[in-house]
């Protein structure tokens, strides 16, 4: 979900709220530091939600995947997610970890010994610079209106605080956070949120375009050229991606945004702009959601990443890189193709998807409490 130079232009509102983020992350940055001990305070301990509200609660084993996956499913579903739970995701839940994070998951059984909530608490460990836990439950639609919600996000804020300190050292001064992304169509769990303290620091704008069949690429303008993303070293593209994303507003995310994107890359699809040495300058990293297919009985590709070196945008790459990805997808007989797109961002990004077909479907909230 990560567009490297994405944006739209929203109006006087969202300007406003945009402007006062920045005036907010600016005062934190002159504040003196202190270290995450003293910042987080984190709980002695952290108590599983009461038994009075009907569920026995422990942690996940590997005899809970079924069930686990079959709640998310059910969850999903009703509520019509955008992102849909992959099998990897579920089994980082059980081995508490993943490829870079570490991963703390509670189980609600109801008194068939089913699974009915679980919520989880994800520490991006291989981040370096910045601290971040993210947080999300699922609840069977049956069981809400008793509470869960909130008895789950009082063990997630705690268990997120304890996990921080313990991975990044009491006394580390590298900014915290405890983040999750709610669809905005999820009003009740974006309440949650905010009765919770927790604010909406960035919304992404989900956009698709219907293919047709008829596709064409668009030649780059000058001595730009377009080729595969099989042609060209991986190494160089990493490269080029890290510094595409010193412009983005959480650079600190840009190793974990990759790994994302890779899990899910297909070559067919992918494309990289060359400058006239040869060398790479921009690059769209296109995934094959297949979780999302299931989910909803179409075929789609999803442009996980897209961005282009700050010397080289003005000159039409963005538009010659989508229309490549368009046409490409258009040959695999794929239905449609989609991205997001940063609302508060700098650029024009929203107008170009909009000029190559793209329509506004749905959007997702990054809310967040900084520590």
């Amino acid at each position: 979900m990560s567009i490297g130079n994405g944006s739209m232009r929203e109006g006087r509102a969202s300007r406003a709220r945009a402007a006062a983020n920045e005036r907010f992350l600016q005062a934190v940055k002159m504040s003196p530091m202190t270290g995450l001990a003293e910042r987080l305070a984190p709980p002695e301990s952290v108590p599983y939600p009461g038994a009075h509200l009907g569920l026995r609660w422990r942690p996940i084993i590997a005899s809970d995947a079924a069930g686990v996956a079959h709640l998310f499913r059910e969850v999903e579903n009703h509520d019509r997610a955008i992102h849909r739970t992959s099998a990897a995701e579920i089994a980082d839940m059980i081995e508490g970890h993943g490829r870079y994070d570490v991963v703390d998951t509670v189980v609600g059984l109801d008194a068939e010994g089913h699974p009915t909530a679980v919520a989880t608490v994800r520490v991006h460990a291989g981040v370096p610079d910045m601290a971040v836990a993210v947080v999300n439950a699922f609840i069977a639609p049956h069981w809400r209106g008793r509470g869960l919600g909130r008895a789950l996000l009082y063990w997630q804020d705690g268990r997120a605080r304890q996990m921080l300190m313990e991975i990044y050292g009491k006394d580390s001064l590298v900014p915290a956070m405890v983040m999750n992304l709610v669809d905005s169509h999820m009003t009740d769990r974006r309440r949650l949120y905010i009765a919770a303290g927790f604010y909406a620091r960035r919304t992404f704008q989900v956009m698709y375009r219907e293919i047709e069949g008829s596709e064409e690429p668009i030649p780059p303008r000058g001595d730009y050229r377009i080729v595969p993303w099989s042609q060209i070293p991986i190494d160089a593209l990493h490269a080029l991606h890290l510094e595409v994303f010193t412009d983005h507003f959480w650079p600190q995310m840009s190793q974990v945004w990759w790994d994302e994107a890779l899990d899910e890359l297909d070559i067919r699809w992918s494309f990289v702009a060359l400058d006239a040495e040869g060398a790479p300058v921009g690059y769209a990293a296109v995934g094959r959601p297949v979780d999302r297919w299931i989910a909803e009985g179409r075929t789609e590709a999803y442009v996980s990443l897209l961005g282009v070196a700050r010397d080289h945008r003005g000159g039409g790459l963005t538009s010659a890189l989508l229309a490549s990805v368009v046409a490409a997808v258009a040959t695999s007989g794929v239905s449609r193709v989609g991205l997001d797109v940063d609302t508060a961002g700098a650029s024009n990004a929203h107008a170009i998807y909009e000029h190559l077909g793209f329509v506004d479907e749905r959007s997702i909230v990054y809310y967040t409490i900084d520590h």
